[in-house]
């Protein structure tokens, strides 16, 4: 019988293996549950553990010298986080934060490290992952740099959908202004203007999107530009990826 067309797996990697490579990995893993504001991981420190993202979001941050804090990217059920551990590095100039609560798939570096030894093609798997994670970052810098707190809301709230299938996203004001990089005030002026053209509604530290449509009239190139760059590892939901990047 074909595992894996036989029991829907939750998360982009996990579903891209073949079924022999999934049940040699499947004992080694662990439904943990994420809580929302949870460190996965420390700055500068080498994960002990990788978590395949099932449901919710975890973003990856950095510090500036000033001490202000900024998201580099998003992982949501697309991914996994804390692949640093299987690597050479003593540690990681981002650290890893629940965004969004939900559930991940988790499992050791070392166990982890042992079965890429035997499966190359997983292996290989992970590093195109890796790849389409330093598009993601490098996409996020340059909005970051170039476009609105407008367009770079909207990009992040269209991207929260896609990976938790939900137009109710918890966030909050001091959320967004780690995820943004921007003061209180320019998160409640962004989140005004949204609101105003009928596209959200946000109250009490939850957004609800009202206007898909419209809301990526609104957003800039980077969504599109990141969708393609994750498409290939989002698991199939009501809403293809294809659809939303031929729009």
């Amino acid at each position: 019988m074909d595992v894996l067309s036989s029991t829907p797996i939750e998360n982009g990697v996990l579903s891209a293996l073949s079924p022999s490579v999934y049940e040699h990995l499947k004992p080694r893993l662990k439904r943990v549950r994420l809580e929302a504001g949870g460190t996965l991981y420390d700055l500068g420190s080498a994960s002990e553990h990788a978590w395949f993202i099932t449901r919710g979001i975890v973003s990856y941050r950095t510090n500036t010298e000033a001490g202000d804090i900024i998201e580099a990217a998003a992982v949501g059920r697309e991914g996994v986080v804390g692949l640093s551990g299987i690597t050479e590095n003593s540690g990681m100039s981002l650290w890893a934060q629940v965004q969004i609560s939900g559930e991940a798939m988790q499992i050791g570096t070392k166990a982890l490290e042992n079965i890429l030894e035997q499966e190359r093609v997983f292996l290989r798997l992970l590093f195109e992952y890796i790849h389409t994670l330093n598009e993601q970052i490098a996409l996020t810098f340059l909005c970051n740099q170039y476009h609105t707190p407008v367009q770079r809301m909207a990009r992040w709230l269209l991207l929260a959908q896609d990976r938790i299938s939900a137009d109710k996203i918890v966030l909050t004001h001091d959320n967004m202004t780690q995820i943004f990089g921007i003061s209180r005030s320019r998160v409640s002026q962004a989140a005004g203007v949204l609101q105003k053209n009928g596209l959200i509604r946000y109250q009490r530290g939850q957004i609800k999107i009202l206007d898909q449509i419209g809301l990526e009239y609104a957003v800039c190139e980077c969504y599109k530009a990141i969708i393609r760059a994750i498409g290939c590892f989002l698991p199939p939901k009501t809403v293809s990826v294809s659809d939303l990047v031929n729009r």
